[in-house]
């Protein structure tokens, strides 16, 4: 039975799908671009130039994305995540209970068989076994309901709802002024990887599309902007899909968002300096001791997890290990243990690896060749970063501002658990883009801009 299991079915594309397609996508490109002239006649609001860009962009690498799976990989993770989806629609269609009751349950490989039948078909089973790759095909069968069981539909819909997240996201990083208005949008809307891995039907977009809405409402709770009720429904909701896709995300996220939190509170005792270096220190003790005590008692986990699913691949002949699009090139960071003390050791040459590799050298497929690009440019703007202008200045610069402070934190982090888990480099580009847009920003900072500092004063008031 199991071996059946393994068969993955590729969406299919008809001429209908497409001519529906291109009907929806008219219709949100039309709404677009009735947005944008409305709102770039307000004086101030001359980034609305990039605002129908943005959505070209998410929908041109989504389409992209599903083209390549579909058609020179014949399957891929996206594929078993529509498969997955397809089969509970049929269930949902021919068993509302029976539907309701699997999306409750936790899927173990011997409950395939409980509610699915060879009438609904059978989830892929190295998708099904694994409850956070299943949790997306769960959330894409709701988007079923709606868009039935067209691939495209569902693509450009979800390109369409992150070109939003992305656009509310450029927004308040933009009212920070931090930089200008073209690096913030090349930053938080244009970076190619981010949209090609994260545009699509993949447990990246639902990562990508929970961080940046967490993102948003937290700072906007923080800034006293509009009701608090609504941040907070948001936070959880999207905590909950980020934990239940990629539990160590929820992590990167919550710590920073703390310390960013903290330092709003720190200004408010910027007169003495004793009790402000006192909480300076009990938020990165705090901070500190979090991170380690998670990976003292998670670390080991995430990386069975990640080799669990690398052997899965490697049986089913789908995916990360024998699927070309993610090689198999691999790096090692020579953890002997997951003690607090190995875990420091890691950390410098996992930072790294995550921020500064795969490099040109290393791209050994054409999906990855966008990734060694990026990587280049990233450090040339490091290099930027330190050598023009007074990089000191800059650092301080990023310690008063508390975006800025969480951007830092959440790369750091971010690129220490990435770097730690990722194993392969195709893993790791796909990992690695949610810090991307927040690693671009602090590394384009406008640091002679006084303005900043007063902004974030009258977020207070």
């Amino acid at each position: 039975m199991i071996s059946n299991l393994l068969f993955l079915e590729t969406a299919p594309v008809g001429v209908f799908d497409i001519l529906l397609g291109i009907l929806f996508l008219a219709v949100l490109l039309f709404f677009a671009s009735s947005k944008k002239a409305k709102m770039i006649a307000i004086p101030g609001n001359d980034h609305y130039k990039y605002y129908v860009y943005n959505i070209y962009f998410k929908v041109f690498f989504a389409i992209l994305y599903g083209a390549i799976y579909k058609y020179y990989y014949h399957g891929g993770d996206t594929m078993a995540y529509w498969n997955g989806a397809a089969n509970l629609n049929n269930l949902f269609w021919e068993s509302p209970i029976d539907y309701w009751n699997e999306m409750m349950a936790t899927p173990v490989e011997d409950t395939i068989q409980l509610h699915f039948s060879s009438e609904t078909g059978y989830p892929p089973i190295w998708i099904y076994r694994d409850p956070n790759s299943f949790f997306v095909s769960k959330l894409v069968s709701i988007i079923m309901i709606v868009f039935g069981q067209s691939y495209i539909m569902i693509t450009l819909a979800l390109a369409f709802f992150l070109s939003k997240v992305s656009w509310s996201t450029y927004e308040l990083v933009r009212s920070y002024k931090l930089t200008n208005d073209h690096l913030g949008a090349i930053a938080i809307l244009f970076i190619p990887s981010v949209s090609f891995w994260c545009a699509g039907l993949s447990k990246d977009t639902v990562v990508l599309i929970s961080v940046l809405i967490i993102f948003y409402n937290a700072f906007n709770f923080m800034n006293r902007k509009g009701r608090k009720t609504i941040p907070i429904l948001f936070i959880v909701l999207y905590l909950f899909i980020l934990y239940n896709t990629r539990s160590f995300m929820v992590m990167t996220l919550l710590a920073p968002l703390f310390i960013a939190y903290s330092t709003r509170v720190i200004r408010k005792y910027n007169e003495s300096v004793v009790l402000k270096n006192t909480i300076r220190l009990f938020i990165f003790i705090v901070s500190t001791s979090s991170f380690l005590l998670f990976f003292q008692f998670k670390g080991e986990e995430l990386i069975q997890t990640t080799n669990s699913y690398l052997n899965e691949a490697a049986v089913s002949h789908d995916d990360f290990v024998n699927n070309k699009s993610y090689g198999n090139k691999r790096y090692e960071l020579e953890v002997n243990d997951y003690s607090a003390l190995s875990m420091l050791k890691a950390a410098p040459k996992a930072i790294i690896i995550a921020i500064y590799r795969p490099g040109l050298w290393e791209a050994r497929s054409p999906l990855l060749l966008i990734s060694g690009i990026e990587t280049f440019g990233f450090l040339l703007l490091t290099l930027l970063f330190i050598f023009k202008g007074n990089v000191l200045k800059k650092i301080r610069f990023i310690q008063t501002n508390e975006l800025l402070l969480f951007g830092f934190f959440f790369v750091i982090s971010m690129a220490f658990f990435t770097g730690f888990t990722s194993i392969l480099f195709g893993i790791l580009v796909r990992f690695k883009a949610p810090f991307l847009p927040f690693l671009a920003i602090l590394l384009t900072i406008d640091y002679k801009n006084k303005s900043v500092i007063i902004i974030s004063k009258t977020h207070e008031k």
